[in-house]
């Protein structure tokens, strides 16, 4: 496409890119919020599935707990212990829990009593009372052949709850928990039945909301209702067996995994479900709220993002009219001085500029250039005119230099001859200078041999004083560590006596409970049959404080042995540190002053040889100052004598030069006038 103005094509482009902007951000936007929020959805899911799991297992390990606890009481009491006081005790805890309707024992047959095969009372609430019955403890009854007792007996020693059903007696959904009994010897004796309803199981799942329309309901592990607002399908209708398809669809997802999301739709509105399993019942939790209401705050975030995003566009679009229109009333300023300027007309005005920016500042270049270019012009036509009469004067000198560059010419062959006789002299002088030269250079080369064996001695000086200060400081350092050890192992021996009195109080101990195990015996014997139990506890004291004595016996030997030998390796320690203090550190602290010794006398040496090499240093310095000098004079004399002769070229070469520059002159004076009619073009 193109475009006459660069207006329209600034309009189109940008508007394009900011609307195609618009799209790809609203676009962008809304898939990240909604990838969000269906994240933060799932994790809320997740979270009130766990919540409300955890407090269906709470309420059900309260019942597992009880059932446990009972069978556990019974299972160590039962040989001594009367049924009316488990009666009484049972009448008590079923009252615990909202959840218990009534808890039995029931044993295996002639267990509790030898004459009997059946023995179970059974305790249940009736209102604030607890009532006993006898009616369900007989061979017509017979719970030895009911699935309760029979699955607790062979589930090694685990807590069982039956499946749900329903009780049209007490119009409730019943649950039996039933936890088997054994006795001291690991035998089983009989079990604990706990019969429970799940009402406030069902109130928690009913009252349960999330969002406006957002409920839960709980499934059995044969898919039938818990809980459900239609009170006829509950423990009677199967999820997978719904008259609704998608819902029993959703129910075979839902009974074929542990946990997961899925959807379902009732009566046109589609739900969203998470849903999750209530270990170890195998019921299924699960989740619905309305895609409708998961979806409002994406649709109003969409919603909102248009009209933001058209306003932006008619924002945008009113902001790229206001700035075309600045840049081409700009522009249009701009081209009318460029046009001037190409047809020569620098008398027109300069740019009025407003702005800082690109176009302000290329005002400005443009107003510079008018203004340096109108001078530069100016200055041309001004220096034409001087060119011209300059030139027209250096015609006249140059006809003068021709004359006077004969006059040099004779003057400086005659200096040439005179050099010439200077030279040979100057020759015979700067021999003898270098004679001298080369005895200071042998002086000079022995001197610096002192220098450097001085060097050498100051530098074994210095390693000999170094390592004997390091030895001396290692020495000192070591002797005050092992001595500070030393001092500090001889503390931490007399811990070694402290476990000497330890033991020999816990050895006075032993004897005491000795005396008291022969005191405990005695009254366990007068107490006759009842304390031979005691009597049997009180020998195996009297053994083990025996045994203690013994032992204690036996550390203080021990304890004196380490204490001798800690005594000779502190003596063979200290006189170690004795001859590294008194021998070996006197002799590195002497090493050390010998070192410094050497170090002062080749200081010395170095600064003798330094001066006598700084004084031939000088001496050669100044003969060669002499040798130089003179060499310069008879090089000068000869470059003299030789330039002269080259400023007689020279001078014949300026003379042509000079004739040149005449013509040259007059070839200036030519484009003077030629430069000054170009100059009349330009209107300033």
């Amino acid at each position: 496409m193109r475009f006459k103005k660069i207006s329209t094509r600034m309009l189109t482009i940008l508007l394009f890119v900011t609307i195609l902007s618009m799209v790809l951000l609203s676009g962008i936007s809304y898939e990240s919020s909604k990838g969000i929020i269906d994240r933060q959805v799932e994790e809320n899911m997740q979270a009130e599935l766990s919540s409300t799991v955890n407090a269906i297992n709470l309420k059900m390990q309260e019942i597992s707990s009880m059932s446990s606890q009972l069978a556990l009481n019974v299972g160590s009491t039962y040989k001594t212990t009367y049924l009316l006081q488990y009666e009484e005790m049972i009448g008590k805890t079923i009252f615990k829990s909202d959840l218990v309707l009534g808890a039995g024992i029931w044993f295996e047959p002639y267990v509790y009593d030898a004459s009997k095969e059946y023995v179970g009372p059974y305790i249940h609430k009736n209102d604030d009372k607890a009532l006993v019955t006898y009616d369900y403890s007989n061979a017509e009854y017979n719970y030895f052949n009911y699935d309760w007792y029979k699955n607790a007996k062979n589930n090694n020693k685990e807590t069982v709850f039956s499946d749900l059903y329903y009780d049209e007696t007490l119009n409730t959904i019943m649950s039996t928990c039933a936890t088997p009994i054994y006795d001291s010897n690991d035998n089983f004796i009989g079990v604990i039945s706990v019969d429970m309803e799940i009402p406030s199981i069902q109130d928690l799942i009913n009252n349960f909301k999330i969002g406006e329309n957002g409920k839960a309901l709980l499934i059995n592990n044969d898919g039938k209702y818990i809980t459900n607002s239609d009170d006829k399908k509950i423990m009677k209708t199967k999820i997978n067996e719904d008259e609704n398809k998608s819902l029993s669809q959703f129910g075979n997802v839902l009974l074929n995994n542990t946990n997961g999301k899925s959807d379902f739709s009732i009566d046109n509105t589609e739900y969203e479900t998470y849903y999750t399993t209530v270990e170890p019942f195998g019921w299924k939790l699960f989740i619905q709220i309305p895609m409708s209401e998961l979806n409002k705050p994406i649709n109003e975030l969409m919603s909102k993002l248009i009209v933001v995003g058209i306003l932006a566009i008619i924002l945008t679009t009113l902001a790229i009219i206001w700035q075309v229109r600045y840049l081409t009333k700009t522009i249009k300023k701009v081209n009318n001085l460029a046009s001037s300027l190409s047809n020569g007309d620098f008398s027109i005005n300069e740019l009025e500029v407003t702005s800082e920016d690109e176009l302000g500042q290329m005002s400005n270049s443009l107003n510079k250039m008018l203004s340096e270019n109108k001078n530069m012009i100016q200055e041309i036509s001004d220096d034409a005119n001087k060119v011209n009469s300059i030139t027209e004067s250096l015609n006249k000198s140059t006809e003068s230099l021709v004359e006077n560059y004969k006059v040099i010419k004779d003057s400086v062959k005659n200096i040439s001859e005179s050099m010439l006789n200077s030279s040979a002299t100057t020759e015979e002088v700067n021999a003898s200078v270098e004679e001298v030269n080369s005895s200071i250079s042998l002086l000079s080369q022995e001197t610096i041999k002192s220098h450097d064996m001085a060097k050498d001695i100051k530098v074994r000086a210095y390693n000999i004083e170094k390592m004997s200060n390091d030895s001396y400081n290692k020495a000192t350092s070591l002797s005050e560590v092992h001595e500070t050890n030393l001092k500090q192992s001889i503390e931490n021996a007399k811990i070694v006596e402290n476990i000497g009195a330890m033991a020999k109080a816990i050895s006075d101990i032993a004897e005491q409970v000795n005396l008291l195990s022969l005191n405990a015996s005695i009254e366990a014997a007068r107490a006759g049959e009842q304390g031979k139990g005691f009597a049997v506890v009180a020998s195996e004291i009297g053994n083990l404080a025996a045994q203690t004595s013994d032992t204690v016996k036996e550390i203080i030997e021990t304890i004196s042995k380490v204490q001798e030998a800690f005594n000779k390796l502190t003596n063979d320690s200290t006189q170690m540190l004795l001859f590294i203090k008194d021998t070996v550190t006197p002799d590195y602290k002497e090493f050390v002053g010998i070192a410094n010794q050497y170090d002062k006398d080749a200081n010395a040496i170095e600064d003798i040889s330094i001066k006598i090499s700084e004084m031939t240093n000088n001496i050669e310095y100044i003969t060669h100052e002499v040798g130089d000098a003179i060499q310069n004079i008879a090089e000068a004399s000869q470059d003299t004598a030789s330039n002269s002769g080259e400023i007689v070229c020279s001078i014949e070469l300026v003379s042509q030069l000079v004739e040149q520059i005449s013509t040259i002159v007059e070839n200036e004076i030519e484009v003077s006038d030629n430069l000054n009619s170009m100059v009349k073009n330009f209107t300033l």
